[in-house]
């Protein structure tokens, strides 16, 4: 069998398990979906099928199921026709303030690399590991602690996901409308507040001015002090301002500033299967997140297993808490989660489901 018929056949392979996925599985979507885009894409295209609405969850299980695809979202905005092609004729009434924590793009996050050759055709793979997903938490705890406690939203205002892959969405769709109609330059100033761009030192602590002196930033306090406060342990007046800058470093919040800014935005539809990895999107409860972990319950596939033919040799490899030890072109019988997972990253062909 050629190369192009083992890729074929390992994705169609995939491309069912998708689609009998998606005829026992409901999509969680939110309830003014009717207002929303829907785009998708499909197992056999790299483009984007966009422009979709739906007036019913019966018929966007239809189409869903239709063409099992590969990655399923909504719009973050809402819109008065949201099935109109030309973006200017959708009739925009406002967006949701989204949120993208990806833990690669975090300070500390060092992916597994892999170079993968399929015949003449190499590329580099990266597998994100439990210590980014650390890293991840930690700043998505962040995020939740400044919604709530700086910028006032309730918690039933906001939705955290698991992307299925590297990291956390956070959508927040506030009770009050002005909110949703914030403009692109406005959404940037919370990007920026969370990541501390511009932010001059002087106004948390006046350090070199010898005639005003203020306590350390405690935790009762607001804004960035607060935050400070919060990464401060047995510092005192004197050494503290020696140590702000590396302090403020360590709160900054490393959202995708991309995401939060755009007004069109599209969010993976929570329950859906990320193409990347075979992993559900699921909600998660703020409180949770801390024992939250990247593991093979997060795949629909459980109940299977599945032959594969690794396209690389993978030693000392660990994926949804399995420690792997593959050589190259050699058959094994692994977890369909597993199985799905290399599958969809190129570093496997899945040749039989049992």
């Amino acid at each position: 069998m050629s190369l192009q018929e083992l890729s074929d056949k390992s994705k169609n392979i995939v491309k069912e398990l998708f689609r009998e996925y998606y005829k026992r599985n409901n999509l969680v979507v939110p309830n003014d979906f009717i207002m929303r885009e829907f785009a998708f894409q499909t197992f056999d295209s790299d483009s984007y099928i966009r422009h979709k609405s739906f007036n019913s969850l019966a018929l966007l299980k239809e189409y869903t199921v239709s063409i099992s695809p590969k990655h399923a979202y909504f719009s973050s905005a809402l819109y008065r026709d949201p099935g109109v092609d030309n973006m200017d004729e959708k009739g925009w009434v406002g967006s949701d303030i989204v949120f993208d924590i990806d833990a690669d793009d975090i300070p500390g996050c060092e992916p597994l690399k892999l170079n993968v050759c399929l015949g003449s055709d190499c590329q580099d793979v990266e597998l994100i590991n439990e210590g980014c997903i650390e890293l991840a938490k930690e700043h998505e705890e962040e995020l939740l602690d400044i919604l709530i406690n700086d910028l006032g939203f309730k918690y039933e205002e906001i939705e955290v996901q698991f992307s299925g892959n590297r990291g956390f969405h956070t959508r927040v769709h506030p009770n009050n409308h002005s909110w949703l109609t914030l403009s692109s330059s406005a959404r940037k100033e919370i990007v920026d507040y969370l990541k501390g761009v511009e932010l001059d030192i002087s106004y948390i602590i006046p350090v070199n001015d010898a005639r005003i002196r203020l306590d350390t930033p405690k935790p009762t306090e607001g804004g960035w002090r607060r935050r400070i406060a919060k990464k401060v342990t047995h510092l005192s007046d004197v050494t503290f301002p020696e140590n702000l800058e590396s302090i403020i470093s360590k709160c900054v919040v490393q959202v995708d500033e991309k995401v939060t800014i755009d007004t069109s935005r599209l969010v993976r539809i929570q329950e859906s299967l990320n193409g990347k990895t075979g992993l559900k999107v699921v909600k998660l409860d703020p409180k949770d997140i801390r024992d939250f972990r990247i593991e093979e319950h997060l795949s629909p596939f459980i109940n299977y297993s599945a032959i594969i033919l690794p396209t690389a040799d993978l030693k000392n490899v660990k994926l949804l808490n399995y420690e792997l030890d593959f050589m190259k072109y050699m058959s094994y019988r692994v977890p369909a989660p597993l199985a799905v997972y290399l599958a969809l990253n190129k570093l496997a062909y899945i040749m039989k489901l049992i």
